[in-house]
This record gives C-alpha cells, structure tokens and sequence, in this order.
C-alpha cells in the first residue's frame, strides 16, 4: 500500500508541476508577459493594477487556503496575488467577471464580515462550499502558477517555493538529468567499446 501525503501542502507540492506544466506549456508566452509585469509591481510595492484592495485581500485568504502559511510562507506572502492580478489583466482578462462575482460570493456567504476577516478555519469552511466551481478551480489554478513561476515574474519570492519542493533553478541542465539518463549512458559507453 502507498503512502499517503502527510498534509495538504505535501500533496499540492508533489501534483503542482503536473498540473501546472501541461498548462505553461500551451500559454507560455502568455503566462511570462503577465508574471513580468506582476514582479515589477511586487518589487516597486506598487498598487494592484486590475484587482481592488477588497478583491486582493480575499484573493490572498484564498490563496493561502490553497498553499498555507505554516513554519513557512504561504502563497499570498510568496506573491501569488501580484501574479494574479497581471494575469486576470492580461492573458485571462476574460476571467475577470467570474472572479469578481466569485469574490462577492464569498463576501455574501463570510457576512457581516469579510471573507479576508474570517479565521482561517471559517474560511476553509467557506471554501468547501465553492471547491468545485469554476471561481475556485481559476483561482486554485492561479495561486499555483503564482507560486512557482519564476520569481522574476512576481510570485515565488526569492524562489521560496522552488526551495519547497527541492527544486534546483539552473539556466541550463547536464546531462544525464536523471538515474535512467545515467544508466542509458553507461550501456551504451560499454555497448559502443
């Protein structure tokens, strides 16, 4: 029998590159012209272009319902909503209204607070009401590639969330890249003597 992940955070560390990978592949340029723009305003501590101040905070509570702060960040300190905010002005501007709406919901359904004002505990319970619908997938989809894009694009704070998951960031690679790469290349030294 497998093991099964010990938290929530070992589970969306060990499925994020999955998920998120097959997507940048078909949205790369895309994806890096918004998360450029989102790491100048990180770095410039810049107002949010496209969110409010009221959508940011809860797109924040949200984000750190997905990747939680705990002995470490969480995704809204690693950046995730500068990310968010470049890409629903960018690339998923066509978003934009469903996340508004989505952000309202979750304001309606946290009254007479705030969503961003509840504890995290209250959220979690405001986030399973909503966890399979199209608002919650984006931004569940959203928070990861904020979190491990490269940090020069807003999210992943001085690659904080690479460091995580034991990822290694080189501009290039040797091979052999892994332990089938290096058993290839010795059979086939021994083959070709």
């Amino acid at each position: 029998m497998s093991k099964m992940p010990g938290t929530r955070r070992d589970f969306l560390t060990k499925t994020a590159s999955v998920m998120a990978g097959t997507w940048m592949a078909s949205h790369g340029a895309a994806l890096f012209a918004a998360a450029e723009s989102a790491q100048k305003a990180r770095a410039n501590q810049s107002a949010l272009k496209n969110l409010t101040e009221t959508e940011a905070l809860t797109l924040a509570a949200i984000a750190d319902q997905v990747f939680p702060p705990d002995e470490l960040p969480g995704a809204s300190e690693l950046g995730a909503v500068y990310f968010m905010d470049a890409a629903l002005g960018g690339f998923m501007a066509d978003l934009m209204p469903l996340i508004k709406q989505g952000v309202t919901d979750l304001d309606r359904r946290a009254a007479p607070a705030a969503f961003h004002e509840l504890s995290f505990d209250e959220q979690t319970d405001l986030i399973r009401q909503i966890e399979t619908s199209p608002f919650f997938t984006n931004v569940h989809f959203l928070t990861l590639c904020g979190l491990f894009a490269l940090p020069a694009y807003g999210g992943n704070r001085d690659g904080e969330a690479w460091k995580m998951i034991g990822f290694e960031a080189r501009h290039v690679w040797q091979a052999p890249f892994g332990y089938y790469d290096a058993e290839y290349a010795k059979e086939n030294d021994h083959a070709s003597s």
